[in-house]
């Protein structure tokens, strides 16, 4: 598979290619239908006129603006319009000049009168110039072309990695849901439906019911608490799993709400800018449904990351508005790790969906100094008072 470098190396011989084929034919055009016409007129004045030796002279104007064309880098990609425009004067000059002298070291002319010289210089420069900017035109329109086909493969690109970090998203949830349905709150359920089938048992008696003990009652408060911990603890979970608390409300507050869930031996702090809190307004929300699910979703991911491998005692969690996106910042005082340790598969699978929401993630961290993580996420109201 060709690499970048390759890739823009084709590019650039296939823009000079363009350049001097264009302009090579149309100036080659000239340089032969001029000497033929000029032929014909004359000979049918009755002179003579050295057709092959005005074609020789013409032909090696060509050749001397291609090559100026060439050495003077007109196609190469950073020359901006003032280059191109010497390289194509300087082109034109130069031609005209090699032209008239090979016309004299052919004989062509003898001794040629001012306004002949005048004539045939400011000729031959103006059909250099015109030829090298008909090949020019060809170039950037090539170059056009190039840069529209590319931007079209990257859009599909994208469009193909979005739906592909969605469905890969979607069937995580899933598991993870899955999971914790049929993991803890299921086994918990058959717990509680056990001791309550046992209880059911005793009042019943095989013979003969009996009266409901002390014992009885503290064993159905027992299993009153175990409900209430499946509610609290698996089904609260798992509905915070597929949307986070608050999110209704906005950024600020399911933010809030998650560092509430942190345990007290955990020192939280939040700052959040009046810029940001002017974007999450409730009454006048900015921030589109998806932009606060996915700022909170990075705040849920360093925060998970800081408490499981850091075993951090402070988290800092930094929001604001830099240029057209919201910037969150999660800072800990945890482990850290170093370049070896890698990505977490849930950071790089964020990182994934904030590149093709047009943002991006760093993760920076120093074993034994704490970590680092940086999102910037691109926020389409910003973006059209920007403009």
């Amino acid at each position: 598979m060709p690499t970048g470098l390759t890739r823009d190396a084709a590019a650039v011989r296939g823009d000079r290619r363009a350049l001097l084929l264009a302009a090579g034919t149309v100036m080659t055009a000239f340089a032969i239908g001029a000497a033929v016409q000029t032929a014909w007129v004359y000979g049918n004045q009755g002179g003579d006129v050295p057709v092959t030796d005005r074609i020789l002279a013409n032909l090696t104007a060509v050749a001397s603006m291609l090559l100026i064309l060439a050495a003077t880098g007109v196609s190469l990609p950073q020359r901006g319009p003032l280059a191109m425009v010497v390289g194509v004067l300087s082109a034109g000059v130069t031609a005209s000049g090699v032209r008239f002298a090979f016309q004299l070291l052919l004989d062509v002319y003898v001794d040629p009168p001012r306004s002949v010289i005048v004539a045939e210089l400011a000729s031959g420069a103006t059909i250099a110039w015109i030829a090298a900017s008909m090949g020019l035109a060809a170039m950037l329109s090539q170059r056009r072309l190039r840069t529209e086909v590319a931007e079209a493969a990257q859009g599909r690109l994208q469009i193909e990695l979005a739906l592909a970090a969605l469905q890969h998203e979607e069937v995580r949830v899933r598991r993870e849901v899955a999971e914790g349905l049929h993991g803890s709150m299921q086994q918990r359920l058959v717990l509680v439906v056990a001791r309550l089938d046992g209880l059911i048992r005793d009042v019943e008696g095989a013979e003969a019911p009996r009266a409901v003990t002390p014992e009885d009652l503290v064993l159905l408060r027992e299993v009153r608490e175990q409900i209430e911990t499946v509610r609290e603890a698996d089904v609260r979970t798992t509905s915070r799993m597929l949307y986070p608390e608050q999110i209704e409300i906005g950024m600020v507050p399911a933010i809030r709400a998650l560092l509430g869930r942190i345990p007290r031996t955990v020192n939280t702090r939040l700052g959040v800018t009046d810029e940001v809190r002017a974007l999450d307004d409730p009454a006048d929300p900015r921030l589109t449904r998806s932009e606060r699910l996915l700022a909170v979703r990075v705040v849920e991911e360093a925060i998970s990351n800081a408490l499981r491998h850091g075993r951090a005692e402070v988290v800092d969690v930094r929001v604001s508005v830099v240029d057209d996106a919201v910037e969150v910042r999660v800072s800990d005082d945890g482990d850290g790790f170093g370049d070896d340790a890698g990505t977490p598969s849930g950071t790089a699978r964020l990182a994934d969906r904030l590149r093709l929401a047009g943002g991006d993630l760093r993760v920076t961290s120093v074993p034994g100094d704490g970590t680092q993580v940086v999102a910037h996420l691109p926020v389409e109201s910003l973006r059209g008072a920007a403009l």
